[in-house]
């Protein structure tokens, strides 16, 4: 029935939003916190990010994404996963394992990273760390983490880690792939499907007089074809008055002129000297009950109406 194909394209307009929606949340390294969506993934890079640490020391960091080239005597489970290191004197220390899922903390992105190196006073305890990135359009590039706390000190025993990073990669931006203007025109869509069915149903209702399931409006390629050609004959007919009014404007009301000899109008076409002169037979009809006039306003004296001289 045409009502249930409207209740169906109802549905798949709210599925095609709900569907952008969730689409974004889902990708790698992307988060939304209300009506903002942060995306990390350009921070993946072919080469590692390097800085140093207060005491001097320096690490490797990639983001979503492993670490790019080999690592030493590295003690985890997968080590084809280490998203971050630093050198040891017994071998490669992983700050943790790639981490693809974001939170937002204090409207920051944040990332944590688990699973790394057992920890050197409790072998049971793996290693950790925890970046957060934080929105500074001041820096251009991708900019570089700072380590903000290392535990527990010194340095050598510590396994749990606090990287704080600056970048304008972390300030909100739109989903990528067009969904943002896709979300747009599906809302229009539904916005105006939604006017259709109001508005084509008040008037069934109040106009046609339908009731029930009668008053939902049902869509016809018939119908619309035939809307179509209807605007296509009003605009080709105020086409044609439009023309029809500068002909006479630039012919006729500049080309009128005094009734010549012959009693017609110089610069009048035959359609408008018609309409002046009235329907066929008119002017005549006025020649024929139009009594003779004398030619001075007054017949002569001793001569009557028809000419003859009476004594």
């Amino acid at each position: 029935m045409p009502w249930t194909s409207g209740l169906w394209i109802c549905a798949l307009c709210m599925l095609s939003l709900f569907t952008i929606a969730t689409r974004a949340e889902d990708d790698p390294c992307t988060v939304w916190d209300g009506d903002k969506f942060y995306d990390l993934s350009p921070l993946k890079a072919d080469d590692n990010y390097k800085f140093n640490s207060p005491d001097g020391n320096e690490y490797s960091l990639n983001v979503c994404r492993p670490v790019v080239g080999e690592l030493w005597a590295v003690k985890v489970d997968e080590p084809e996963k280490v998203a971050g290191f630093t050198r040891r004197e017994h071998g490669d220390f992983a700050l943790g394992l790639v981490n693809t899922t974001l939170a937002v903390r204090d409207g920051d992105p944040t990332m944590t990273l688990t699973k790394g190196s057992a920890c050197p006073n409790h072998p049971d305890m793996p290693a950790a760390a925890t970046i957060r990135f934080k929105c500074d359009t001041s820096v251009t590039d991708n900019g570089t983490p700072m380590m903000i706390a290392q535990l527990p000190p010194p340095e050598t025993d510590s396994c749990f880690f606090v990287i704080e990073w600056k970048t304008h990669v972390a300030c909100p931006t739109q989903p990528k792939g067009g969904w943002g203007v896709m979300a747009i025109l599906a809302t229009l869509a539904g916005l105006l499907l939604m006017t259709y069915i109001v508005v084509g149903g008040f008037y069934n209702y109040t106009v046609l007089g339908l009731r029930g399931l009668d008053i939902l409006p049902r869509y016809s390629l018939f119908s619309l074809r035939d809307t179509i050609n209807f605007f296509q004959i009003c605009f080709e007919r105020i086409k044609e008055r439009s023309s029809e009014t500068l002909h006479f404007g630039n012919s006729g009301m500049g080309g009128w002129r005094r009734p010549a000899l012959n009693g017609g109008y110089r610069g009048l076409d035959e359609e408008q000297t018609g309409m002046l002169s009235g329907p066929p037979g008119y002017l005549d009809e006025m020649d024929e009950e139009e009594p003779p006039h004398p030619a001075n306003g007054r017949a002569a004296a001793g001569m009557d109406d028809s000419g003859v001289i009476r004594l």
